[in-house]
């Protein structure tokens, strides 16, 4: 057995040291190159207001249609203050990304075993998308290392300053992503259901709520609305509950005036309005089609978790072929190309999955044991996501838990071969 993790360790630091050689070649060789999607947008928002030198949101957003990731797009401000670039974003998602893969470890480790927790690294190494995440300017590296490395304080060995700083970077991550909200829950009932302190709770809870307070008061002073996190709700939820929706992403829809997205006048209204404009146009819409809203939410969960080759796209280019297959502005050759490269990007992310599913079957007696946290983490997460308008990258978030679980199977199957030889 000895023998056997001293080479999977072997094998995991032979495996780290190429992953970390891989992203550098991709930082150099990608450097400076425009992005577009998501990413192009939030860095188009940082260059605006460091311009007009204001902080996000800025009155000039008032009237937009929603307040988006503001956490993020002020780290990019903030970056340009201090380096006069956004090119060293792709730094600092090289570092997180680092820290987020010694995290996986530290977990793999402490709810199952170190062979889990080198099996999981190397999963971890061998994922498209992991090599390729660094690249964008994207929510997805930060928000994760945040909440990750709040969740992962608050299991750890209790001490009232982890759980601070946990309660902190809970708060971060929230200004990022809304669904933060499932790390601190799981992190809750870990300490309920090992019957820590109330003290504990309240050094958790208590810097979370002021840090939350100090962002929502800065921007209501700034703009006069008091907002601590992206204001998308709304705008997610239309996309996925009218008559043309397929579960998909539709922003375009937001400019065609036979859609339900449309809203005459637009640029008279807030944010504030505009989302409870779209929010109670959604409810009708439930209301009045549960059934295909059900039927879409099946759907959702299927779009969720169907590749894993996104993290390239705000660099190379390129759409979802899903998307693509939806709204059929493709050719046929376009879509076969999309389909192949989709395929090769996500190989290793499907057979994970494969593993990820046997392991639930082979150790379905576990699922309610501690372990059970994190496939609480991963499922909540899932049908939160899939209540709005989804897209393969949003599952990023939640999948480290796969890839646990994932090591955890392979773990259970090599212990069965051991046993026969």
């Amino acid at each position: 057995m000895n023998i056997e993790k001293l080479q999977l360790k072997s094998v995991m630091c032979i495996l780290i040291a190429i992953c970390a050689i891989v992203q550098i070649v991709l930082i150099v060789h990608f450097w400076g190159v425009p992005q577009s999607s998501d990413s192009g947008l939030y860095i188009s928002m940082a260059q605006k207001c460091f311009v007009i030198g204001e902080w996000y949101p800025m009155n000039a957003d008032i009237y937009s249609n929603y307040i988006w990731a503001p956490g993020f797009v002020n780290f990019l401000i903030l970056q340009l203050k201090i380096f006069g670039t956004v090119n060293l974003n792709m730094i600092f998602n090289f570092l997180m990304n680092l820290g987020i893969l010694i995290e996986v470890y530290y977990l793999g480790k402490k709810f199952f075993s170190k062979r889990v927790a080198l099996i999981s690294v190397i999963l971890y190494c061998l994922l498209y998308s992991n090599f390729m995440v660094i690249l964008p300017a994207g929510t997805e590296v930060p928000f994760l290392f945040l909440s990750l490395s709040g969740f992962c304080l608050t299991v750890s060995k209790p001490h009232y300053l982890k759980f601070i700083l946990a309660g902190i970077l809970f708060a971060l991550a929230n200004w990022m992503r809304p669904l933060v909200i499932i790390f601190l829950f799981v992190s809750l009932l870990y300490l309920l259901i090992n019957k820590t302190r109330i003290l504990s709770y309240i050094t958790l809870l208590l810097p979370l709520i002021i840090c939350v307070f100090i962002i929502g008061k800065t921007t209501k002073n700034n703009i006069g609305h008091f907002v601590y996190q992206s204001t998308t709700s709304g705008f997610n939820l239309i996309m996925t509950a009218n008559d043309e929706a397929y579960g998909g992403i539709e922003a375009h829809l937001i400019h065609d005036s036979t859609s339900a997205l449309y809203i005459k006048d637009s640029g008279k209204l807030t944010f504030t309005q505009k989302d409870s404009i779209w929010k109670q146009r959604a409810i009708v819409w439930i209301k009045e089609h549960p059934g295909k809203f059900i039927g879409l939410y099946v759907k959702k969960n299927i779009g969720l978790y169907i590749e894993d080759s996104w993290a390239d796209r705000p660099i190379l280019g390129g759409g979802g072929a899903v998307g693509m297959y939806a709204t059929g502005d493709v050719s046929k050759d376009a879509f076969i190309s999309r389909i192949i490269h989709m395929f090769l990007g996500s190989l290793v992310y499907y057979i994970v999955m494969v593993f990820f599913l046997i392991s639930l079957w082979i150790k379905r007696k576990e699922i309610f044991s501690e372990r059970g946290l994190l496939l609480l983490l991963f499922f909540a997460g899932t049908a939160i996501s899939c209540i709005f308008a989804v897209t393969p990258r949003l599952h990023y978030p939640y999948f480290f838990v796969a890839i646990l679980f994932a090591a955890y199977g392979l773990e259970h199957l090599l212990n069965k071969k051991t046993e026969k030889e």
